[in-house]
């Protein structure tokens, strides 16, 4: 049973609950629902399984010297911020040292994902592991499909981004596949878990 079948399993069997929750109450708990029961089907082991097969893309920051675009990044933790970690050394270069190209993009969907802060109070710390623990199931039948994500937040003010009934920073993930999959360099990239 995937993940959309559990939630709708969920939804019925508390049909009268949930129906008498406003939109924006209700909306929360079902994301609740998700976040509860995807972190209690994705062990470690499935979690860097599918890192493998979706990786993160970045903009560089404003004072960097990169053009404006996107870019592949070199790894870091699965639970450790990518985005705020991003700068001109992360971008990922092929071997002869020349930035590897962002090319063939196709946007497949987006969705709303809510990750948790750490370090302090009201740092955005979002994680790949947050990302794919909230993929799209659906997405992931083809076992054998790649993906490339993008990480938006509306704007980087604690109050624009946090959801205080949820207790979670709330982004937007772009979901891309690749019409040539993804390169060699990214499928080769060691996966860290920490």
């Amino acid at each position: 049973m995937n993940i959309e079948e559990k939630i709708k399993r969920f939804e019925n069997e508390h049909s009268t609950s949930l129906r008498e929750l406003n939109p924006v109450m209700k909306k929360n708990y079902q994301a609740i629902i998700r976040m509860l029961l995807e972190k209690e089907q994705m062990s470690k082991e499935k979690l860097i399984q599918l890192a493998h097969r979706i990786k993160p893309l970045m903009y560089p920051k404003d004072e960097s010297t990169l053009a404006y675009k996107l870019y592949w990044t070199k790894p870091v933790p699965l639970t450790q911020s990518f985005y705020f970690n991003f700068d001109d050394a992360s971008v990922v270069r092929n071997e002869e040292g020349e930035i590897l190209e962002v090319n063939d993009l196709v946007k497949v969907c987006e969705f709303t994902c809510y990750h948790r802060y750490g370090g302090y109070y009201g740092c955005l710390r979002p994680g790949m592991n947050e990302i794919i623990q909230q993929f799209p199931a659906y997405l992931l039948t083809d076992e054998k499909a790649e993906y490339a994500v993008e990480l938006i937040f509306s704007s980087l003010e604690l109050h624009d981004v946090y959801d205080a009934i949820l207790d979670r920073h709330v982004s937007t993930i772009i979901v891309y596949q690749l019409k040539n999959g993804l390169p060699k360099e990214l499928r080769d990239q060691e996966v860290i878990y920490d």
